[in-house]
């Protein structure tokens, strides 16, 4: 898919909070939510407490809650497990709401008995929606006071909230800890993310300081502090993951594998670069994002970036990947577009490496960057309102530091029209069954269908008046056995 730079400026809210979180002495605490499912439709909330206890989340609409309060609230058991490693007792909670309607209000609460964490409320995402506002978090990764420095990301987070409460979700890009072992630096992260990430989903991803387990080299403890999708490659999940909000689809990347701490085979690393091709290839919404920790375009050297862009950054251009949020190392730096390492402001990838923490780089190699800020924390706002995306750098005073918008370029035609051209330039075959799609039920749209060209947005539906991108177009020529 091809783009160049336009202004824009929209988002729209998806969660808020009625009252903080860590309010009642004894209760469950540091509540977090996320999506292990469909952003529409469920929300996962993940806690801690002090004891082992059976406790569930509770849900109810908010209309029902303003009559009745939660007496009739849906309730979802939680899964538990001891997270101290040293078997001291910090306990680890999550539950899924699932069957939830779509753009509604709900209250939740988390607990059990007379221990109860306070209301908070969310409002699930609109999937036809063409807006939605997030942030990006580079790494939070403490340097000599954890608790001072933890603290001092948390006023950023608070911050962020404060300014855009249209926020739906926020994304990390790794080195969340100093130490992945270290129970005592994710219950200060934990602590100090829980007052806005208990009104938004927070959606993290795994750095090179969550892998240090010498035995595997996975991300072992992270992957018990936060609930996240399981729709990875087998072996893999929750270090890779993919979700869709309105019209954005994140793919999350664990680029630490390609470090050699896994000791992986060429056929892991194989079937880890398929699922990716496979997953690109299979996304129907606009904007296609992804989020590492390693840098595609290293900013100092390093032996893993190279790795990952060798065998990321081509697939990233051939499946039409729009943006890619990274870190690493400890700069904020924005890339020009790029293909093949050469600017290329039509069809490029940008790359945004993110730092939120306090700690720096004092140096970069700035050949590739059209703008670079060294030793100061930072936060992406990203606003995207139909085919425009634009990413703003904010500091913790609020100040815009960058900006930078992206356009998606496509024809003039619909989805339908274009089908429609494909199959009468075939002959206009006479399909084999009738079009699966509930909106649209043309001879065309059947052919496109039972012949593998289309998929359609699922649950049936094909979006026929939707303009159809360069990326749709390129997907489609590519399973026609055609050059995209």
């Amino acid at each position: 898919m091809r783009r160049k730079m336009i202004p824009l400026i929209l988002g729209v809210a998806l969660l808020f909070l009625l009252v903080p979180a860590r309010a009642v002495e004894g209760a469950p605490f540091d509540p977090i939510l996320s999506w292990t499912g469909s952003a529409a439709a469920s929300i996962t909330a993940s806690w801690r407490d002090s004891a082992r206890k059976t406790e569930t989340l509770q849900v109810t609409p908010k209309t029902q809650y303003d009559k009745s309060g939660f007496t009739d609230a849906a309730e979802f058991s939680a899964d538990c497990k001891d997270v101290s490693l040293d078997g001291s007792g910090v306990w680890h909670y999550e539950a899924t709401a699932a069957g939830l309607a779509a753009n509604t209000a709900y209250l939740y609460r988390v607990g059990c008995g007379g221990s109860w964490s306070k209301a908070s409320i969310f409002t699930t995402s609109d999937a036809a929606s063409k807006t939605v506002t997030f942030a990006y978090m580079g790494d939070v990764q403490t340097v000599k006071d954890s608790k001072a420095e933890y603290a001092l990301w948390g006023k950023l987070a608070q911050s962020m909230y404060a300014a855009n409460p249209n926020l739906s979700f926020a994304v990390m890009g790794g080195d969340i800890v100093e130490s992945g072992i270290s129970t005592e630096l994710f219950d200060e992260f934990l602590k100090n993310a829980s007052p806005v990430f208990s009104k938004i989903p927070l959606m993290a991803t795994n750095g090179n300081h969550e892998c240090n387990f010498p035995d595997t080299g996975k991300p072992k403890l992270y992957m018990d502090e936060f609930a996240l999708p399981q729709n990875g490659p087998e072996g893999f999940k929750e270090e890779f993951y993919s979700f869709n909000v309105a019209n954005c689809h994140i793919l999350v990347l664990n680029s630490w594998i390609f470090s050699g701490e896994q000791k992986l085979t060429s056929d892991d690393y194989e079937r880890v670069n398929d699922w990716i091709k496979n997953d690109l290839a299979t996304s129907a919404v606009d904007w296609q994002i992804v989020v590492t920790h390693v840098p595609v375009y290293a900013v100092a050297s390093d032996k893993t970036a190279a790795a990952v862009r060798k065998n990321w950054a081509p697939i990233f251009e051939k499946y039409g990947v729009d943006l890619v949020f990274e870190g690493h190392q400890h700069v904020y730096s924005r890339s020009y577009p790029l293909t093949e390492g050469r600017v290329d402001y039509e069809n490029g990838v940008t790359y945004i490496m993110g730092n939120s923490g306090q700690k720096f780089y004092s140096s970069a190699d700035e050949t590739l960057a059209e703008k670079t800020i060294y030793g100061t924390a930072t936060y992406q706002l990203t606003q995207i309102d139909g085919n425009a995306l634009t990413v703003r750098t904010l500091d913790l005073g609020g100040n815009e530091l960058d900006c930078v918008s992206l356009r998606q370029r496509g024809i003039s035609a619909t989805r339908e029209d274009y089908i429609e051209t494909l199959w009468r330039a075939a002959g206009a075959p006479a399909p084999k069954t009738a079009s699966p799609f509930r909106d649209a039920k043309s001879p065309a749209a059947a052919w496109a269908y039972e012949n593998g060209i289309v998929g359609g947005y699922g649950k049936n539906v094909f979006g026929p008046e939707d303009r159809i991108t360069d990326r749709q177009i390129g997907l489609i020529l590519e399973r026609m056995g055609g050059a995209a």
